[in-house]
């Protein structure tokens, strides 16, 4: 018995054959794009919203550290505060949050604030005329991303 050799490929090997290349070359693409190499840009407008990042946590600092020996005398001293994310946690942002008494005065105002990234923490710095009651009518929040 004689085997017939053929010499091309039939359309539906073909066809096979570019299915096969276009599936591997996908997957090579979306390997070659890397670890954070999606950016916002990349994403359509309301795309992703908050549920699909996952959970967040609400982290707020310790006492409120204020150097002010005397409330309202002109002098201002430093006062400071931190908000730490958990172990494994990842911080999205923060700020500070008023908990009222002399909070609406003009006696506290912000000198610095921002992220702490070795620490997973967000810092807050403010000039205080409050005579260290920054303690008590201020505390330093961190949003917080759970995985």
């Amino acid at each position: 018995m004689k085997i017939k050799l053929r010499r091309r490929p039939s359309p539906a090997m073909a066809v096979a054959l570019l299915a096969l290349f276009l599936a591997v070359g996908g997957n090579v693409v979306a390997y070659g794009l890397g670890r954070n190499s999606v950016h916002s840009r990349d994403i359509a407008p309301g795309a992703v919203r908050a549920n699909d990042l996952g959970k967040f946590r609400l982290r707020t600092s310790g006492p409120i550290l204020d150097r002010d020996a005397t409330a309202h005398d002109g002098n201002y001293a430093e006062a400071g505060g931190r908000a730490k994310c958990k172990r494994g946690e990842r911080l999205i942002t923060g700020g500070s949050l008023a908990s009222g008494g002399e909070a609406d005065t003009p006696y506290m105002r912000i000198v610095d604030e921002g992220p702490v990234p070795v620490e997973r923490a967000w810092q807050v710095r403010w000039a205080s005329d409050l005579g260290g009651a920054a303690s008590q009518d201020f505390v330093v929040v961190a949003l917080c991303l759970v995985p």
